[in-house]
């Protein structure tokens, strides 16, 4: 189920008793606790890695990391941010940098599926491609930030709650990202 609710984020719910029981050892509260969070978590993986197959290579090496690390699972936050974090810190480790890959546009959209122009969808794919380009310049915690505000639908204060950052910080990053993107399709735009 997956109704992209912002409580998945900042409140623990049953998170705190399913971690506690995952830790006594309860193989049905573990797996209960990571299909509560795995659409939030693959999507998150898909904002990572921008590829279908990187991310869900990532979700599962999520999954098995944060079965070893339970031991240090927070007992009383949101479970979510912790796997999440966890994704993070495992992407980080697999392509050797903090920082967004650089690269121009991929051949395929993230879903892994080709480009397909006709005259009626050009304007459409051209848009996404620079949009899709422009992100992967960002440093990747602006990544995230945009992440969370328009795939997860987070608000300003959510994003605060999860990432610990005010929500001045949030909304001024977030302007600043998108102010980012915006030149970046400019720029293109000129050059075409």
């Amino acid at each position: 189920m997956d109704n992209r609710s912002p409580a998945a984020w900042t409140e623990a719910g049953q998170d705190a008793e399913l971690v506690k029981q995952a830790k006594r050892g309860d193989l049905a509260a573990l797996l209960k606790l990571f299909n509560t969070h795995r659409m939030p978590l693959w999507r998150a993986c898909l904002v990572l890695t921008r590829d279908q197959a990187e991310a869900e290579r990532l979700f599962q090496m999520t999954l098995a990391h944060a079965t070893r690390q339970l031991p240090s699972a927070p007992a009383q936050q949101p479970a979510l941010t912790w796997l999440v974090g966890l994704a993070r810190e495992l992407h980080e480790v697999r392509s050797g940098t903090t920082a967004a890959d650089a690269a121009g546009p991929s051949e395929r959209r993230p879903n892994g599926k080709p480009w397909e122009s006709s005259a009626r969808n050009v304007l459409d794919v051209n848009l996404e491609q620079r949009a899709l380009h422009g992100f992967s310049l960002l440093h990747a915690d602006d990544q995230w930030l945009l992440g969370l505000r328009v795939i997860e639908g987070l608000s300003h204060a959510d994003i605060a709650q999860v990432t610990g950052h005010p929500v001045a910080v949030v909304a001024e990053r977030l302007a600043l990202a998108r102010d980012y993107l915006d030149q970046v399709c400019a720029a293109e735009d000129r050059a075409a």
